[in-house]
């Protein structure tokens, strides 16, 4: 059996674990010539981020952990508070499901694709979880929290390129009855309780079972339904069995389940600077048709000054409800209620998740200094949530034609009959005269996973740790109708019923006529809007946005990226020892990652009389990524990455113990493949490149005034290639690749001047340049140029530029009465291109997402002018964190068992941008956070009191925005922290 040396069971001395420092101060006395000498020391803790118990001061990488009396003292509830603990680190909720963007020095998930990888990983106990509750759930029964900072791939089985999370879950103790339990009230009615009960079976084997509940009211008002919501309902258990059957032989196995039913919304308060109809151009008025096409629902400013309603006929919803003849204009003229924590839905959002998540692990001691370990998991994971798209309620009704008299228009005869009293009635939405739109992000998925290792405890100068993984993730079912991302509307279902009602009533006059059927047929879908009936969905008892909806229908936009993973890799390290205090670390790691996705194209009113068949995987000729030819994208992914490094422990006589090291490592993300595009489309490339990190990084780790301080220093330098970053292009998440460079310091101390008085700080510097890149910002597609102006386009609803004398010229036209009303439609399309001569209308030049310049006609349109992005940040890279720390403890109170403990946390995060143009709309605001707790406890008798409060002075924060596409208005999604939370807390321990 492998015997740990004493070294290994050092004190926790590091401050980039200064949660873990935070523990209970102690005093050791030590005799010196007759005297004792009192010294104060920090709490002890081990870690396992290099896979064998240390101090985290003997680890040569950037590391925090947090064990669970840390994070109750920080108030440390779930994933998203450990930003206000860790240096260089940022948070955001992200838009689509159970997405969110956790970044470590500025690398996280800046894409949205359903087969790209997360920049941080998130493991639990040493498992990599693709799909995770890290945002949903809270952390119960935990061992530690480990978060390391940097690229990783040779310690942990699955790379990643800005660190890792590996939550630890408490493991059962043989031999030793344990029981806990953990009770909170808070404001907003929020009830916790937390618990564990460790019962020994036998003395070789143990069982711990724990679980988590979390009860609140909501944070945000709808004002329609006049209900609370973002509330909170969710459950956690977990069953864990240890058994030691022999002293060479020991192992694990755990089930964890998590549930959660509520109305959590899935992104915050939609938020506009309102775009106007222009009235005039150039001089020339503008009315009729031609004024829809000016507006683009939004246009840029900062999140401060957008509090406007979106411009509904700027979007796809509003536009076609203008063709459907249900609207005249914009649907949302009254002002926005200020408020960012209230919103107007029609019905109130609903958030369901559940994860199965079964591990286990095997430990054989091969030799006294070999031990072999087994890790294995199969994990199931679903959520859904639905929400309202736009979060405001019109308050422009839909066109009632029910006064025109029957036979005095065939075109509103129709109209009345298919929206009676301008009523639309729709299958998901139910009937309404007003605009309504809904959409539905969701989907399940299925990972296993196997792991080896093979690790030594030599006495000599040398020692490696080898392991080797397979991960095999699958996920969205098409037969799910939850799966994937839909957007419901009423609009869109009245477009569809206008179709189909042309489509029957041309049908059946045909037919009454005597015109054969198949030319009948023919006829009647020459005369629709979408060339034949469109399916409708109507397969539900009742109306809501999931009980009526099976995902077969043609009267929604629905995209589907069902997708699998293969990934094998073999990692390791190896570590020799130069001298007694210079070792020399090696890590080197193979990377075989096999993607795969379905080509189902976006469906939108697709004229098909078999519904299912909008749902099925279709070739792609010519693509070289559908090698197989059966309507799937492959794409693989080989790559040979690693770390080299030297940690050197002087002896000096002004610390007590000091470590230096200096590290490159070469950090690697696997490429993906873009959603799916409507048939026949290709707006953007169907897959994207890997990205990789070069990582030059140093740093120091001492311990001073024997034992009292911790001060710790960490710079780096990334050079980031191919950073995977998304854009909306045509309703599509399309990823692209970019180069960056980033630089950092980092500094983090723990002082204990006095044994019950305890200061932790931490420092964070951060500097991210973009490289020799340009891009086309949708909020600003002319860059600013006066001859250049950007329409919608009547077809597609995305935008396009055309020159501005173009514009004028042709709007000149139309007043002349040379071309009629409504004309402009034809400029994004292209129906004036080629004919600038006629006109007498000038070529322009613009610069291209490639930074080359080109030449076009003025009366040809374009995607726009591309702009300089070389030096900018990245979006989510605060230039400044900084978090601060006290605690004092009154020993001895009452009865002498009673301590009083009282703390105070300060966090400030800079301001940082959104989006990688960095305008002033994409500019997020620095916020800080306050938190203060009073505790009362009694270990002698396992009992604890806590009054607590957390944002104690309110602030409201935006964390992160997402920008939609211009089929949506081009409005921002935002997402904030929590209100002030305040409530009493009592654990009693046995």
């Amino acid at each position: 059996m492998i015997k740990k040396t004493p070294e290994k069971y050092l004190m926790l001395a590091g401050a980039s674990a200064i949660a873990l420092g935070l523990l209970a101060p102690m005093a050791t006395a030590q005799e010196d010539g007759g005297e004792v000498e009192v010294r104060r020391t920090l709490g002890t803790v081990l870690v396992t981020t290099q896979k064998t118990e240390e101090s985290i001061q003997d680890v040569p990488i950037a590391v925090s952990a947090f064990d669970e009396e840390a994070l109750e003292k920080l108030q440390l509830s779930g994933g998203p508070d450990l930003v206000r603990s860790i240096p260089n680190v940022s948070f955001t909720k992200a838009n689509f499901g159970g997405s969110y963007n956790f970044k470590i020095r500025g690398i996280g998930a800046d894409l949205v694709a359903q087969s790209g990888d997360a920049g941080v990983g998130v493991h639990q106990n040493d498992v990599p979880l693709t799909a995770n509750r890290l945002f949903e759930a809270e952390f119960y029964d935990v061992e530690r929290v480990e978060t390391l900072r940097g690229p990783q791939g040779t310690l942990y089985g699955r790379n990643a390129t800005g660190g890792v999370i590996n939550v630890i879950t408490a493991k059962p103790v043989f031999e030793e009855f344990q029981a806990d339990l953990n009770l909170t009230y808070g404001n907003y009615n929020t009830f916790k309780a937390k618990g564990m009960l460790n019962v020994p079976l036998g003395d070789k084997a143990a069982l711990r079972l724990a679980g988590s509940l979390l009860q609140r009211d909501g944070y945000v008002d709808n004002t329609i339904t006049g209900n609370d919501i973002d509330d909170r309902d969710l459950y956690g258990i977990r069953a864990t069995l240890a058994v030691e059957p022999t002293d060479r032989l020991r192992g694990w196995v755990s089930y964890d389940y998590f549930e959660e039913d509520d109305s959590r919304l899935r992104s915050g308060k939609q938020l506009c600077d309102k775009d106007p109809f222009l009235t005039s151009f150039s001089g020339v008025p503008i009315s009729g048709a031609d004024q829809i096409y000016t507006t683009l629902g939004c246009q840029e400013a900062p999140l401060s000054q957008s509090l406007d309603r979106v411009n509904s006929a700027g979007t796809l919803g509003g536009g076609l409800g203008i063709a459907a003849g249900l609207l005249n204009g914009d649907a949302f003229t009254d002002p926005l209620i200020k408020d960012l924590r209230t919103i107007e839905s029609a019905f109130d959002p609903a958030y369901e998740a559940d994860q199965e998540l079964f591990t286990w692990k095997a430990e054989y001691d091969l030799t006294d200094s070999l031990l072999l370990t087994y890790l294995g998991s199969y994990s199931e994971t679903t959520a859904v949530s639905v929400e309202d798209y736009n979060k405001i309620a019109p308050n422009v009704t839909f066109n009632d034609l029910s006064a025109v008299p029957p036979g005095l228009s065939p075109t509103a005869d129709l109209y009345n009959a298919v929206f009676p009293g301008g009523v639309v009635d729709d299958p998901q939405l139910g009937a309404s005269n007003v605009f309504r739109t809904f959409d539905i992000s969701g989907g399940g998925s299925e990972q296993t996973t196997h792991e080896l290792r093979l690790q030594s405890d030599f006495d000599g100068r040398f020692n490696f740790n080898l392991g080797a993984i397979s991960v095999d993730f699958e996920a969205i079912d098409p037969n799910d109708p939850t799966a994937g991302y839909v957007v419901l509307s009423n609009t869109l279902t009245g477009l569809t019923q206008f179709n189909n009602a042309i489509y029957n009533a041309t049908l059946q006059g045909a037919l009454g006529a005597g015109v054969p059927q198949a030319q009948a047929e023919a006829l009647a879908a020459d005369a629709s809007v979408f060339g034949g009936p469109v399916p409708i969905d109507t397969s539900g008892p009742d109306v809501g946005p999931i009980t009526n909806f099976s995902g077969f229908g043609g009267n929604y936009f629905r995209s589907l990226s069902p997708y699998r993973l293969e990934s094998f890799a073999v990692f390791g390290e190896g570590y020799y020892d130069l001298t007694d205090d210079l070792q020399l670390t090696v890590g080197l790691r193979y990377t075989d990652d096999k993607k795969e996705q379905d080509n189902i194209p976006t469906a939108l009113f697709v004229p098909t009389m078999s519904p299912t068949a909008n749902l099925s995987p279709q070739p792609i000729p010519g693509n070289d990524a559908d090698n197989a030819g059966d309507g799937s994208y492959n794409v693989a992914f080989e790559e040979t990455t690693g770390r080299i490094g030297l940690d050197w422990q002087p002896q000096t006589s002004f610390t007590d113990d000091t470590l230096i090291y200096g590290f490159y490592s070469r950090g690697y993300k696997g490429g993906g493949i873009n959603p799916p595009q409507p048939a026949g489309a290709d707006n953007f490339p169907q897959t994207f490149d890997p990205e990789f990190i070069n990582s030059y990084e140093v740093g120091t780790k001492n311990t001073l005034a024997n034992g009292a301080v911790q001060l710790n220093a960490t710079a780096f330098y990334y050079d980031y290639e191919g950073y995977q970053i998304t854009q909306i292009v045509n309703r599509s998440s399309a990823n692209f690749n970019i180069d960056a460079k980033l630089k950092g310091l980092e500094f983090e101390t723990i002082w204990n001047p006095a044994s019950t008085f305890v200061i932790n700080a931490n420092l964070g510097l951060l500097d991210s340049e973009i490289q020799d890149t340009y891009a086309i910002d949708v909020l600003d597609r002319t860059n600013g140029r006066a001859d250049l102006i950007t329409l919608k386009n009547a077809s597609s609803y995305s935008n396009c530029v055309v020159s501005a004398q173009g514009y004028a010229t042709v709007l000149g036209a139309i007043q002349a009465g040379v071309l009629d009303e409504g004309a402009t439609a034809g400029l994004c399309v292209g129906a004036f291109a080629g004919q600038e001569a006629t006109f007498g209308v000038p070529d322009v030049t613009y610069t291209d997402s490639e930074g080359n310049t080109r030449t076009v006609g003025g009366l040809t349109p374009f995607d726009g002018e591309a702009k300089q992005l070389d030096g900018n940040a990245i979006p989510g890279a605060p230039e400044t964190t900084l978090s601060l720390g006290a605690e004092y403890t009154f020993e001895g109170m009452f009865n002498g068992d009673w301590n009083t403990r009282l703390r105070a946390d300060y966090y400030y995060q800079g301001d940082s941008y959104s989006r990688v143009w960095n305008t002033g709309g994409d500019e997020l605001d620095s916020w800080t956070n306050l938190n203060l707790a009073v505790v009362f406890y009694n270990d002698v008798n396992g009992l604890e009191f806590e009054i607590f409060g957390k944002n104690v002075t309110d602030e409201e924060v935006i964390t992160g925005r997402y920008l939609t596409d211009d089929s949506s208005g081009l409005y921002s999604n935002i997402f904030l922290s929590e209100p002030r939370l305040y409530g009493v807390r009592v654990r009693k321990s046995w």
